[in-house]
């Protein structure tokens, strides 16, 4: 061990327990002390877990998960915050069920007190959370519910309606090149559009309702 590693060791951390990577960059700290990237990057969580208090997650009552990207490259992590106090509560590396089961055991008995958990339709958390906290309501983000349905059940049906209409073949490019049209929220779509779209919903009434659904009507959020 070196003796800037040392005598920092020695002290339990950085005198007075203040980082100056919380100034500095972790290369910059490294060469003023003359020390190797990842020894000042183990005396920085050092310090920081000195400086932190023991998480209280007693009146934690709804939990919201996500999962952001780490590098360019597929690596990824997973974040449990609490929406109400914009509180981040854990972290961790990958997003997959063993990935994110560390919380919930951290969380102990007190995963009962959980009322709702949100999220977006992510299998591995909502399967993690029913199995710990299966009293708590599910939540999708709206966003990530529009944006499936968009993909798996519209594009579907304007897919099947433009190979239904083949042999009609002005009617199916109305179909074949309605999808951002049909993804419009009626109050946007603009008045020259607006021939388009009754063209596109008289192509087959029996299907009015499927094409357009995503017109302006409320798509509702997933629930327990």
């Amino acid at each position: 061990m070196g003796g800037s590693e040392g005598l920092i060791e020695a002290l339990g951390g950085w005198p007075g327990r203040s980082s100056p990577c919380a100034l500095l960059s972790i290369q910059h700290v490294a060469g003023c002390y003359g020390l190797h990237w990842h020894t000042i990057k183990r005396l920085d969580k050092q310090a920081l877990k000195a400086r932190l208090e023991p998480a209280d997650w007693s009146g934690v009552r709804i939990i919201g998960l996500d999962e952001f990207a780490l590098h360019k490259v597929h690596c990824y992590a997973a974040v449990v915050v609490e929406p109400v106090t914009r509180r981040v509560l854990w972290v961790g590396v990958g997003r997959s069920r063993a990935d994110i089961r560390p919380f919930f055991e951290r969380l102990g008995e007190q995963c009962q007190q959980i009322e709702a958990a949100v999220m977006d339709m992510k299998a591995a958390f909502e399967l993690e959370v029913r199995a710990h906290c299966p009293q708590a309501t599910i939540v999708f983000d709206l966003f990530h519910v529009v944006a499936k349905y968009s993909r798996e059940v519209l594009d579907r049906v304007r897919v099947d309606e433009a190979n239904r209409l083949r042999s009609d073949q002005p009617a199916c490019r109305v179909v074949k090149s309605s999808k951002w049209l049909l993804l419009r929220n009626r109050d946007n779509v603009a008045a020259r559009d607006q021939v388009r779209l009754e063209e596109l919903l008289a192509a087959k009434p029996a299907d009015h309702g499927r094409l357009c659904a995503s017109g302006g009507a409320q798509v509702p959020v997933a629930g327990n």
